[in-house]
């Protein structure tokens, strides 16, 4: 269910796409260009802007899903083109908060392709339409409100779309404005989309200011791995902690961001995020890198490992670079892989995952020990990790003593 701080995020962020489903062709209407089809088939299967959610806390995760369906009974005008159904929704929730049908018909121009809407009329549901058998995924004409907004696109050379509305844009009246304007890309690899409203005097009503939402074409989801990736993201430290308590707690640091590896992209199966530890002591100052791997384990469990990496084969700055930089990475930096797996439980009434090492902990050789616990929370901006280590006897040698860390997002 969509909470009500996703619902004003989503108004505001504009996230009002137009949103692409196709609808088969009937049998009776004339044959498409053949610039229809390819745009509709690059709209076809699931989108979601999940990397760019977990870079910049300003987008949301959003999952976009397209589908061929058919709509019987259409009035002669509207007997070219492809119907398309489209269910859009934030990743993280059950209920979509747009569904549509699009029509995509030929435009005016050589290789433009024009694409208009239709939301359900009041009581008629389409949300599931993408989730029957195609041969399921029937609407009836009658059912459909009055077609909105059109917009147009143009191929490229390369065989992408790029356009949007005209400079004039369409009538709005979401949060205060008069028009709206959009502006589409759609390729192999995905689709852009920056839909904005304006004012009377021009200013920006409701929309992202920084760019649009970027999607990416993927073959299926796992929302939880993607949702923990943008718990972790950014940069992190304990310095609230330390200063209540400079006594039991030492001064860390830390800088998570994401990464892929460029000869074998892992997601959705897989998340990667690069972690930058700095701890100050009175004696000294050390850094500790890790790459975090975010996996379901054989029981369907979220898992995490903190593998060690070659250090040298990456940049210093790496974190502070951009996205297409940090997924250009070589899985061969991995030195090893952690035998010791971290499983969580997600929370829904807190809002966080929680769980750590199996109870009987990890093999460990730090300061004596012979394994490590670690009991762990974390919540959006928020990782409380209870890190201790026991020798032969039972006995603690590390870790606090009198709680978890708590690192929070700078």
């Amino acid at each position: 269910m969509l909470k009500a701080n996703q619902l004003s995020h989503i108004l505001r962020a504009g996230l009002s796409l137009l949103g692409v489903v196709f609808l088969s062709t009937p049998a009776a209407a004339q044959p498409n260009a053949p610039v229809v089809d390819e745009f509709a088939q690059l709209l076809l299967g699931i989108f979601d802007s999940s990397t760019q959610a977990i870079d910049d806390s300003d987008y949301l995760d959003v999952s976009v899903r397209h589908c061929n369906v058919v709509v019987k009974d259409a009035p002669a005008q509207f007997a070219s083109g492809r119907f398309l159904a489209l269910r859009q929704s934030v990743s993280t929730s059950a209920d979509p908060y747009r569904v549509r049908i699009l029509r995509v018909f030929s435009g005016s121009e050589k290789d433009a392709v024009n694409t208009s809407s239709f939301a359900p009329k009041a009581g008629i549901d389409f949300s599931d339409l993408c989730f029957k058998p195609e041969a399921e995924r029937v609407v009836s004409f009658a059912d459909l409100s009055e077609e909105r907004c059109t917009t147009t696109a143009k191929k490229d050379a390369d065989g992408s779309f790029a356009g949007g509305t005209t400079s004039e844009g369409c009538p709005s009246t979401r949060m205060g404005s008069v028009r709206m304007t959009s502006e589409v890309k759609l390729n192999a690899e995905g689709m852009s989309t920056w839909d904005r409203g304006w004012d009377a005097q021009g200013n920006l009503a409701w929309g992202p200011a920084k760019g649009p939402y970027r999607f990416e074409r993927v073959s299926a989801q796992d929302v939880r791995l993607s949702q923990l990736a943008a718990f972790f993201s950014g940069k992190f430290s304990n310095a609230e902690q330390v200063e209540a308590d400079p006594t039991n707690f030492t001064p860390v640091e830390y800088q998570f961001c994401q990464i892929d590896f460029a000869d074998e992209p892992l997601r959705p199966t897989t998340r990667l995020m690069l972690a930058q530890q700095t701890v100050t002591t009175p004696a000294r100052v050390f850094k500790r890198n890790r790459i975090y791997e975010f996996f379901r384990n054989e029981d369907g469990k979220i898992a995490v490992r903190t593998n060690p990496f070659n250090e040298a084969a990456v940049p210093q700055d790496i974190c502070n670079r951009a996205l297409n930089e940090r997924r250009g990475l070589s899985k061969d930096i991995l030195t090893q892989r952690d035998t010791c797996v971290l499983t969580f439980d997600w929370n829904d009434a807190e809002q966080s995952f929680v769980g750590g090492t199996p109870a009987e902990g990890c093999a460990s050789n730090f300061q004596g020990a012979v394994r490590m616990t670690i009991e762990e929370v974390i919540k959006d901006g928020l990782i409380q990790p209870w890190e201790r280590w026991f020798n032969a006897q039972g006995e603690q040698v590390a870790g606090s003593k009198t709680g978890p860390y708590v690192y929070k997002r700078k």
